[in-house]
C-alpha cells in the first residue's frame, strides 16, 4: 500500500493505495474507525481493484478540521472533493457506517460512480429512521467528546457481535477510538440532533446507481430485519449472521466474496 496526503478543502487527508490494476475502489470508514479497519479487504482484493482507503477528516492520520464540517453534509463534501481530485471514473466506494452516509448524501455530486456497497450503514430519512435504528447501545458513547479509556472500552465492544469479541479485536478498535478527534462524535451527534441529514432513501432511487447493503444480523445500532424489508430495485441487501456492526472486520471472507461478486457484475 502507498500512502497518499492530499489536500482538501478543509484540510489534509491520508489516502492509502493498493494500485491494483483493475477499476478503483474507494474505502469509507466509520465514526471513530480507520481506514486500517478494512486491512482484510486490501489484502484480498488490492491487487484485482486500486482500493483508495481513506482517512476520514478527524480519525487515522488524517488532520482534524473545524467542527461544523464533522456531519453528514461535511464529510459528503470532502468525499465529493476527493473524487474530482483524483479524477476517479467508473468507480466504486464501499462505505462503512459514517462513511456510508456521507456516500449516500454526495451521490448528486458523484459523476461516474458505478457501484455502491454500504456495511451497517442502511439510506435513511425521517420516516425510516425510527425503524432502522436501535436505541443508542452505549448510552450515548458514539456522540460523546472526549472518552477515558473504560468508556472506549464499553463502544468499542458495542461495535461487534458477542461472538465476535476478542482482546486483539478490542484493542485494536480501542486504537482508532482513541485516535479520533473527540470533535468528531460531539459535533456529528449535535448535527444529527438538529436534524441535519438528507432523504438517502430518495437520493439513492434518483441515482440509480446499483447499490448492496452488507447487514449485520447481531448489530447493536440497527435492526437487521427492517433493513431486509428495504430490498428491492434500488437496493440489494445481504445479511451477515453472528455479526455485529462491522462485517468487513468481523466476517472478512464472506464480505470479501460479496464484494468481488458485486464488482464483477457492476464494474
Amino acid at each position: 500500500m502507498k500512502s497518499l496526503f492530499i489536500d482538501g478543502p478543509a484540510g489534509r487527508l491520508h489516502v492509502q493505495d493498493s494500485q491494483g490494476q483493475g477499476p478503483s475502489v474507494v474505502l469509507l470508514h466509520g465514526n471513530s474507525s480507520a481506514g486500517a479497519a478494512f486491512a482484510a479487504q486490501c489484502q484480498a482484493l488490492g491487487q484485482r481493484y486500486r482500493l483508495l482507503v481513506v482517512d476520514l477528516p478527524g480519525h487515522g492520520q488524517s488532520a482534524p478540521v473545524s467542527p461544523e464540517h464533522y456531519s453528514f453534509a461535511g464529510f459528503a463534501a470532502l468525499l465529493s472533493a476527493l473524487v474530482a481530485t483524483l479524477q476517479l471514473k467508473d468507480y466504486a466506494i464501499v462505505g462503512h457506517s459514517l462513511g456510508g452516509h456521507a456516500a449516500l448524501e454526495a451521490l448528486p455530486q458523484l459523476a461516474g460512480l458505478r457501484a455502491l456497497v454500504l456495511l451497517g450503514a442502511p439510506p435513511f430519512n425521517a420516516e425510516l429512521a425510527g425503524r432502522l435504528f436501535r436505541p443508542e447501545p452505549t448510552g450515548g458513547l458514539v456522540f460523546k467528546g472526549s472518552l477515558n479509556r473504560t468508556e472506549r472500552e464499553r463502544l468499542a465492544a458495542a461495535f461487534v457481535a458477542p461472538s465476535q469479541q476478542s482482546a486483539q479485536r478490542a484493542a485494536e478498535l480501542d486504537s482508532f477510538i482513541a485516535q479520533t478527534d473527540p470533535h468528531v462524535r460531539d459535533a456529528l451527534g449535535k448535527a444529527l440532533a438538529q436534524g441535519q441529514f438528507a432523504d438517502e432513501w430518495a437520493l439513492l432511487q434518483a441515482s440509480q446507481v446499483p447499490a448492496l447493503l452488507i447487514q449485520g444480523d447481531d448489530d447493536a445500532f440497527i435492526d437487521a430485519q427492517a433493513c431486509s424489508e428495504l430490498a428491492g430495485a434500488a437496493l440489494q441487501v445481504r445479511r451477515v449472521p453472528n455479526c455485529g456492526h462491522c462485517p468487513h472486520v468481523e466476517a472478512p471472507a464472506l464480505c470479501n466474496a460479496w464484494l468481488a461478486e458485486f464488482f464483477q457484475d457492476t464494474l
